[in-house]
């Protein structure tokens, strides 16, 4: 029993999913203070990541699966490179993992997938490998591998608190600021049309001309009443004025507003999402719905094995 060393096997996080409602792209050479300004609804319905320590991937080093399917996620792959280059740094010897993430949500409906899922697999391999990282530190790689790969901008601030988030200042956490909206666990529903690059809107310049011009007076409305129906009004408007969103998601808002209720398109992504139920939603597609989350991501558990070829 000298050389048997208890060591962590697997570990599971969690991470909610994020609607952005409205945004201002801010630019920084330094990819840490790059991000969006902005308002967004943070949802339970999330994914769920384990990553398991492989004897076999230790010289190849990564392994990842998307609802089952092993894919390149170049999001996540930036995370584990990241943290990998860490534990290497620390013990002098490579590690390999198999990364399985989980999604409650729809993947390129504007619903913060990526953030989502680079957040619960920095979460959850920061975790398993010891590393000792604060939850900031954390994010921040999260963050980072979102910016990189032009996947998001704003999304993993708001998902590692959870709630309705106003984004006053870009970043992550640690950086980036954030104030709070009072809400219910109001049911957020929406109907998803299809999918939609995030990297294709951010690489066009005219796109984002519109779309900072229209979040900032977003955020200016937004900030003079800072609650959940203002924040729908002030969402909705920059729909429509933004240019952004399709003719899909233009006649379901629209027709959302004719049963009386206010509806507006998550970004960037072809979704139109609405506080509550709605029958006019019905007739555009499938409905699905999600609380607003009171908590933000975290670590679930990690299993423990005792392991000869693991010790130091």
């Amino acid at each position: 029993m000298g050389n048997t060393k208890k060591i962590k096997t697997f570990s599971y996080s969690y991470s909610p999913s994020h609607i952005t409602g409205f945004f201002e792209i801010c630019d920084n050479e330094n990819p840490l203070y790059k991000g969006s300004v902005g308002g967004g609804i943070v949802l339970e319905a999330g994914c769920v990541t384990e990553v398991t320590l492989s004897k076999k991937l230790s010289q190849k080093g990564t392994k990842i699966e998307i609802n089952g399917v092993e894919e390149e996620a170049n999001t996540s792959k930036y995370v584990v490179e990241s943290l990998a280059r860490k534990y290497k740094h620390k013990h002098k010897r490579k590690v390999g993992v198999i990364v399985s993430t989980v999604f409650d949500v729809p993947i390129g409906a504007g619903l913060g997938a990526s953030g989502a899922g680079a957040l619960s697999t920095a979460l959850a391999l920061n975790e398993l490998l010891s590393l000792g990282m604060t939850p900031n530190e954390v994010a921040q790689i999260a963050h980072l591998a979102e910016v990189e790969n032009n996947t998001g901008l704003g999304d993993v601030i708001a998902e590692t608190y959870g709630g309705v988030v106003i984004r006053k200042k870009p970043g992550p956490p640690g950086i980036g600021i954030i104030d709070m909206v009072p809400h219910r666990r109001e049911k957020i529903s929406y109907v998803v049309f299809g999918k939609r690059h995030t990297k294709a809107v951010l690489l066009d310049d005219s796109m984002k001309r519109g779309i900072n011009e229209a979040g900032r007076e977003a955020m200016k409305e937004m900030i003079r009443k800072p609650n959940l129906d203002n924040f729908m009004l002030v969402s909705r408007k920059f729909s429509l004025h933004s240019e952004v969103i399709s003719d899909k998601c233009r006649d379901a808002i629209e027709a959302v507003d004719a049963e009386g209720k206010v509806a507006s398109a998550a970004m960037i992504g072809d979704t139109v999402f609405v506080i509550g139920d709605s029958e006019a939603l019905k007739e555009f597609g499938e409905v699905k719905g999600s609380r607003i989350a009171d908590v933000g991501a975290g670590v679930i558990f990690s299993r423990y094995t005792e392991d000869k070829s693991f010790s130091s």
